[in-house]
């Protein structure tokens, strides 16, 4: 089962700002590892080094609430990076994608290091328009951005890999691509597609 929600818009007046584009690669780099190492949450949502609770005695409606705040200080913890309301649409598509009434009792909610390779990913193509959200049953989130009949969908694994689905229409003729490539991998791959189509036109 593949959960999908509808991708969103952003306009002009919600550009990001240069100040927050990174001039420090390696202090980048170590900020990004120390805020996506793994962390336990409790029920108030701040970390502690307690045992998380095994996924056969823990309610679906607990898993999910365990995911959604995890994924929240993830992305709180590079929030420096993240425009004030693009990060706060951003929560409010996680809390979306997130609800209980979306999922079955055997999916698996959003795992740590499927949400870190998605981190990685937006830090790294610092997209203008937020990408819709989905989730596969393994718990894989997805990200994906639509302009018209054009559409890129991609899948994030843990380990810093991603699958990607290109749909394109070029000159009136439709292209599809895909693969299995590692994160570092996404701009070149791309390339041809003229990504900042997703990425950066907010008309």
């Amino acid at each position: 089962m593949i959960l999908q929600l509808a991708s969103s818009r952003v306009s002009p007046s919600e550009l990001y700002d240069q100040s927050y584009v990174i001039q420090d690669p390696q202090k980048l780099a170590e900020t990004i590892k120390q805020a996506l190492s793994p962390l336990k949450l409790n029920k108030t949502g701040a970390g502690d080094h307690t045992q998380q609770v095994p996924r056969d005695i823990a309610s679906l409606e607990d898993r999910l609430f365990e995911a959604r705040a995890s994924c929240k200080i993830k992305t709180a913890a590079v929030a420096m990076y993240l425009p004030s309301e693009w990060r706060s649409r951003f929560f409010s598509q996680l809390d979306d994608l997130m609800d209980a009434e979306n999922w079955e009792d055997d999916d698996t909610p959003i795992t740590e290091a499927s949400f870190a390779t998605l981190l990685r990913m937006l830090l790294l193509i610092w997209p203008v328009r937020r990408p819709g959200l989905g989730a596969t049953s393994e718990g894989h989130i997805i990200a994906t951005w639509s302009i018209e009949k054009d559409r890129l969908t991609i899948e994030c694994l843990p380990g810093d890999r991603i699958r990607w689905v290109v749909n394109k229409y070029i000159e009136g003729n439709r292209e599809s691509a895909a693969g299995d490539i590692p994160l570092t991998r996404l701009n070149a791959v791309l390339a041809p597609y003229d990504p900042e189509c997703w990425f950066v036109d907010a008309s």
